[in-house]
């Protein structure tokens, strides 16, 4: 008995210990459950303090079961990218989308693909990080009344931005529309109009300024409207130079006092945040339009001394370029038109490079894709494919063949422009060096050039201008009337090669009837062209007679 009870009472001593050890273990889990849910309902509003829980759990993620380890892997990953931080590798990305894939909700599989994306984008593998970016909204199940809408919502202006970088505008308008509608469903009012406003890139990508415009007044009100004057004022920033290109300099001034005021990018030293400096440059073309040419030569030279890249240097030369041909002396403009000229050369070559980089990652791309079809189809069809992915190669081949020849054939007809600005500045310093009083001799000499009088030639015989004549008759303004070609390149409306020919037609004497015959154009056409001039360069709705008035009696 006294043997039998020992044996009782050792059983229960290692059960009783085996008990504390399970409610120990169940203590540590519950713990960790607590700490992770914690961590996830603050993720939306303040990763960092999520991130802050998440990394005080690092010690005990070995003890982590492995759905609880994947699941903080998962939503320190969240965190970490919500609190911009880069990353440089993707393979814990790979292992979480492999482990949700099997095991997950649809939410932590669309998250776990997204993340994904998100690696794939740091580390330049574009078409990748688009591709995984779709995965991930494929994921989501719109259908759950747990869908989550919010990160959805996010999901999609994220691609949208990879869209706009790979200049795809209707797929980047397509991507906005469904992050605006997911944003609504997520109540999200703040993103949706951001949604929206984003609209103004893929305008942007089409070449249509004034409805790019358009958008972002709408969305500067709807976030008036909401009460957010910190987005109102950062977005109508965008607005600034527009409205000083067509003179509405008391516009532009109420947006930079709002800008200045209330988008939170200024220190208690007024200095905008870094990033932001090319904001001086949008100020300095204020001052110019508004005749406060040294306040410009301020902001250009602020921006000079705060440039972090090729593109807020060029600006900065650009801006004094431009006070230097308003003002003078005539040695500053020469040296910062030739350093804007240089500048441009390299912001050229990085642009040519980055081409030339997408293409070749969108080539590879493909073939990563049709390699892994390839695998794929059964052995029977492999001929077959084969065949595809080489003339699919070959296609590609010569496409990037093509944008190199583009790209070259473009920076062909960049050197000659700036040639024919040289010559223009060039042309101008004489002119400035001679004094006015060649101006009548000058007209003289243009319009009794040979090229003038072979258009004269041409009209009365009602025959069309070729492109080899109109460019022969701009090279003779930039000639003998540098100082006008230079008020049409400064009026604030950049001119079109057709318009231009149309003001330098009228500078030399030709009838709106010949002008019409030379541009093998309609009369009426010539009419409503020179209107339409009338208001863009000159901001007056007087009509095509006027116009004309304006371009004869324009400094030659």
């Amino acid at each position: 008995m006294i043997v039998e009870g020992m044996k009782w009472m050792s059983a229960m001593g290692c059960c009783l210990v085996a008990l504390i050890l399970t409610l120990g273990s169940c203590t540590r889990h519950g713990d960790y459950d607590e700490s992770l849910a914690r961590a996830d309902s603050l993720m939306n509003m303040a990763p960092d303090s999520a991130l802050a829980i998440l990394d005080s759990l690092e010690p005990s993620a070995k003890d982590f079961s492995k759905s609880d380890l994947r699941r903080w892997q998962l939503l320190r990953l969240m965190a970490q990218n919500k609190c911009v931080s880069a990353f440089s590798s993707d393979s814990l990305q790979l292992i979480l989308t492999d482990y949700y894939d099997h095991h997950g909700t649809p939410n932590e599989r669309m998250m776990a693909h997204y993340l994904l994306g998100r690696a794939r984008s740091d580390m330049g593998e574009t078409p990748e990080a688009m591709r995984c970016y779709q995965d991930a909204i494929t994921c989501a199940d719109t259908s759950s009344v747990d869908c989550d809408w919010w990160n959805l919502s996010r999901i999609h202006l994220q691609l949208a931005d990879e869209y706009y970088l790979s200049f795809m505008p209707m797929e980047e308008k397509e991507a906005l529309e469904r992050s605006r509608i997911c944003a609504l469903h997520a109540r999200d009012t703040v993103t949706s109009i951001i949604a929206f406003a984003k609209l103004s890139e893929v305008y942007e990508l089409m070449d249509l300024r004034d409805s790019s415009a358009i958008v972002i007044r709408e969305a500067v009100r709807f976030f008036k409207d909401y009460g957010r004057d910190d987005l109102a004022s950062q977005m109508s920033g965008f607005l600034l130079e527009s409205e000083v290109e067509k003179g509405n300099l008391e516009e532009a001034a109420r947006i930079i006092r709002y800008y200045e005021s209330c988008s939170d990018y200024f220190d208690e030293n007024h200095e905008i945040e870094n990033g932001r400096e090319m904001y001086y440059y949008s100020k300095g073309i204020y001052y110019l339009g508004a005749g406060q040419a040294d306040s410009a030569e301020c902001m250009f030279r602020k921006l000079l001394s705060k440039a972090q890249g090729i593109s807020e240097t060029h600006a900065a030369y650009w801006g004094l370029r431009k006070k230097y041909l308003t003002t003078g002396p005539k040695d500053s403009l020469v040296k910062y038109a030739m350093l804007s000229e240089s500048s441009n050369d390299t912001l050229y070559q990085e642009h040519y490079k980055d081409n030339i980089h997408l293409l070749q990652k969108r080539f590879n791309y493909s073939r990563h894709v049709e390699n892994e079809q390839r695998l794929m189809i059964s052995s029977a069809k492999k001929d077959k494919l084969i065949m595809v992915a080489t003339f699919t190669s070959i296609v590609l081949s010569l496409l990037a063949l093509c944008g190199s020849f583009i790209l070259r054939n473009r920076k062909n007809r960049i050197i000659n422009q700036k040639i024919q600005e040289i010559e223009l500045l060039q042309n101008t310093i004489t002119y400035m060096e001679e004094g006015n009083t060649s101006t009548n001799d000058r007209l003289n000499e243009f319009e009794e050039s040979d090229i003038v009088k072979r258009l004269k030639r041409k009209a009365s015989n009602n025959e069309h201008a070729g492109l080899a004549d109109l460019g022969e008759l701009r090279d003779a303004a930039i000639k003998h009337l540098p100082v006008f070609i230079g008020t049409l390149s400064n009026t604030g409306y950049e001119l079109q090669s057709h318009e231009t020919n149309l003001c330098i037609l009228i500078k030399a004497g030709f009838r709106p009837s010949e002008i019409a015959v030379l541009m093998n154009l309609t009369p009426q056409n010539i009419t409503n062209l020179r209107a339409r001039l009338n208001k863009k360069m000159f901001h007056t709705d007087k009509g095509a007679k006027d116009f004309n008035e304006k371009i004869i009696n324009l400094t030659s």
